[in-house]
């Protein structure tokens, strides 16, 4: 649309949107104000949260079970966002931050604690710290095999001990992950094996009652006995499952190297050295079973285990060492396949011994018992329903474990080896809130609210604002339209609690349209451009008497009356008397500049005695001052038809010109009555502020009374307009001949 505008189109368009929103400033800084003060709030009262990040570096990432190679990133950032999670992780964490006995840590996590009802304060406070650790930490992936650990908090120091202490949990962690994943799946497999059991324990029982009523004595020979057989044979099951889940484990890790390394590879890592720890490994297994059974509670039991562990820690620095020695060429991906591989191999040779050991005590401890044919009946059917109970629950055992193991398997393969590529930084600024962008928001949506809501507010405006719109609504002509001034400001102020002690003070500062038109301004002109068009009205000359009133109260009646006054008095020569007849809100007094007074009118129409010792002078020439005064008795008493016509015969007598500053017509019948003993009425309305309808209604009831309206002034004009209603063609001379001897 401004395309096709012309550039002075574009000016003037752009000067009226300036104007109206000058006009209008206070629809429009009000509500930016507010939003500016609203967005001050936000931005500095909302808590500030800092940011401290560290980036982790995958130290050759293992590479994918299908063995393709190739590296999940989007799986390792699951599965590290997945252990973030975790209490024990969290735990560790909080521990090597050193933020559970930091004082304004505990001080800050007590506030919240109670909605974490516990046993004590560490605990509460180590339940808090968790759930904020659940949402502050982020896992992020970076370029290429790189991830960044970012910590949101309140503290900026906290927040960059946590990120370090969350980056040395994650290298600390991913050489156990394997591990605590098969601890925790074990865990599961043997709470399922609780549940599935309960059948093959109910049948198991029934056959070791029978046994034990058949021979109450210990069997010489095994270390299985009737106090222990069911104990034997449950160990027995459970290794019996181990072997087999190992034997498939190597079988598909085999399958992997499978084109990459040959059976003979694989022998030549796992004999002569490596032979005799699996040795050793095979004999621990066995004592393992032995004291297992012999007595579950003995002391022994841990050390045998803490040394199976240690072993087998052995054998993975022996093949990883002999793996590099022996196959260089692989990359290494593929090593690790084989020490997976190999230790699976050592692992299932240690699974089989003491398997085949329970199995060779339970097998000497069955066949010890001698029974008769019909025992031997009732024993097998006791064994066949216990094998068949048996069944069934390695079945669910198997079922429900079996993808799990598998999983955690895979997983541990993903967590790989971590190093700290880049430290913790200390956050210089807050991450949240951002200040200058919320601050940049409520400036620019400010002002545009603000603007949006002068523009309704324009649009559905109801005022009057160019001439032409005034005598299309009034059909009265314009006479002028005047810029406004300050005294129009003055006179529109509302009195404050401390009116009357600084009143007389404040009057005196008031320049008023004595001083004020002087000299040329566009204010003088314009009056003297409404004092030209008011000789040429109708044909007629200038009124003797004129009446100046409004439709309501602060549109600029009493300026209008002072300036017109004053522009006259110097015109003309002659003597002008300007009174203030609005005895209800007198105010020309302040558009003249002058101060106030007790006397005047009110006591010349309660007395109708016209004392001109109540008529003051002024600075100019020619001009002279009726105050409104003030009397006792009630304005409508004062003001009524007889006396008003009274006053204007006895004024015109005096004066050449009398203009009469009234009260609104809408507000009080006081400017009817006066309208109606004057010559004419000046009808006066302010740009953008008096309603059309009061308008129309103002002039319709003055009518009514007499049809002596001369014409419409608009106040207020540049607010609104671009520039006065005419040009001033008329000179000095032949404005001052006009004026002295009517229109032409």
């Amino acid at each position: 649309m401004f395309g096709n505008m012309g550039s002075e189109a574009r000016s003037a368009m752009l000067r009226d949107s300036l104007r109206i929103l000058g006009r209008r400033r206070r629809l429009l800084l009000i509500p930016w104000a507010a939003i500016v003060v609203i967005g001050l709030l936000i931005a500095f009262l909302q808590p500030a949260v800092y940011e401290s990040s560290v980036v982790l570096m995958l130290e050759s990432p293992p590479p994918q079970p299908d063995g393709t190679g190739a590296f999940n990133a989007g799986a390792q950032v699951d599965l590290m966002s997945e252990q973030a999670r975790r209490a024990t992780f969290l735990r560790n964490v909080i521990t090597a931050s050193g933020i559970r006995t930091d004082p304004a840590t505990r001080a800050w996590a007590l506030r919240y604690a109670s909605r974490y009802p516990g046993s004590g304060e560490n605990q509460d406070v180590e339940a808090f710290l968790n759930d904020f650790l659940r949402e502050a930490i982020d896992i992020a992936r970076g370029k290429g095999s790189t991830f960044r650990v970012q910590v949101t908090d309140p503290d900026r120091v906290r927040a960059r001990k946590l990120a370090e202490a969350v980056a040395n949990q994650f290298v600390l962690s991913s050489r156990a992950t394997q591990v605590e994943e098969f601890e925790k799946i074990q865990q599961f497999s043997a709470g399922q094996e609780q549940v599935f059991g309960a059948r093959l324990a109910e049948s198991e029982g029934r056959l070791e009652a029978f046994r034990r009523s058949l021979h109450p004595a210990t069997v010489v020979g095994t270390a299985v006995h009737e106090g222990n057989v069911r104990w034997a044979r449950t160990m027995l099951q459970q290794a019996q499952l181990e072997a087999d889940d190992l034997g498939r484990r190597e079988s598909a890790l085999r399958k992997q190297l499978a084109g990459r390394l040959s059976d003979k590879d694989l022998d030549a890592l796992t004999g002569g050295p490596a032979s005799d720890i699996i040795d050793e490994v095979v004999t621990l297994q066995r004592q393992l079973a032995s004291t297992t059974l012999r007595d579950s509670a003995s002391s022994t039991l841990a050390g045998l285990r803490l040394s199976v562990v240690r072993k087998q820690d052995n054998l993975s620095t022996f093949f990883n060492i002999g793996a590099k020695k022996a196959l260089p060429t692989l990359p290494q991906s593929a090593r690790d396949l084989v020490v997976y591989c190999c230790m699976a191999q050592a692992d299932l040779a240690g699974v089989e011994a003491r398997r085949d050991w329970l199995d060779q005590q339970v097998a000497r401890y069955e066949h010890a018992v001698a029974m008769t044919p019909d025992q031997a009946s009732q024993l097998q059917r006791l064994n066949q329903e216990v094998e068949t109970n048996r069944k069934i629950h390695d079945a669910y055992a198997k079922q429900s474990s079996e993808a799990q193991i598998s999983q955690a398997f895979e997983s541990g393969r993903l967590s790989g080896r971590f190093a700290i590529l880049e430290h913790a930084k200390w956050p210089r600024w807050p991450a949240r809130p951002n200040r200058p962008f919320i601050l940049l928001i409520a400036i620019l949506g400010g002002g545009l609210i603000g603007a949006g809501i002068v523009i309704v507010t324009e649009h559905h405006d109801e005022s009057v604002k160019n001439p032409q719109e005034v005598e299309s609504l009034l059909g009265l002509s314009v006479m002028g339209t005047l810029p406004r001034v300050g005294e129009m400001e003055s006179r529109r102020r509302r009195p404050g609690p401390f009116a009357n002690v600084f009143g007389a003070a404040r009057e005196q500062k008031d320049i008023g349209l004595l001083q004020r038109l002087k000299g040329e301004n566009p204010l003088a002109s314009e009056f003297r451009r409404v004092a030209l068009k008011l000789a040429r009205t109708r044909g007629r000359p200038l009124p003797h008497t004129l009446a100046v009133t409004s439709a309501t109260r602060g549109e600029g009646k009493s300026t209008t009356a002072a300036g017109l006054a004053i522009t006259l008095a110097r015109e003309l020569r002659q003597n002008v008397l300007v009174v203030d007849f609005d005895l209800r809100n007198p105010g020309l007094h302040r558009a003249l500049g002058l101060p106030s007074s007790s006397w005047g009118l009110a006591q010349i129409l309660a007395e109708r005695n016209f004392d001109e010792r109540f008529v003051r002078t002024t600075s100019l020439p020619h001009l002279d001052f009726l105050p409104a005064g003030r009397s006792d008795r009630p304005v409508d008493e004062l003001i009524e038809g007889e006396r008003v016509e009274w006053f204007v015969r006895e004024a015109e007598s005096r004066y050449p010109i009398v203009i009469l500053d009234c009260a609104a017509n809408l507000v009080a019948p006081d400017a009817l009555l006066i309208g109606r003993a004057v010559e004419g009425v000046l009808f006066v309305v302010m740009a953008g502020s008096t309603v059309r309808k009061a308008a129309e209604n103002g002039v319709r009831v003055q009518v009514d009374w007499r049809d002596n309206i001369v014409g419409v002034l608009i106040n207020d004009a540049g607010e609104v307009m671009r520039q006065g209603y005419g040009p001033d063609t008329a000179g000095d001379s032949h404005r001052r001949d006009v004026l002295a001897g009517g229109g032409s």
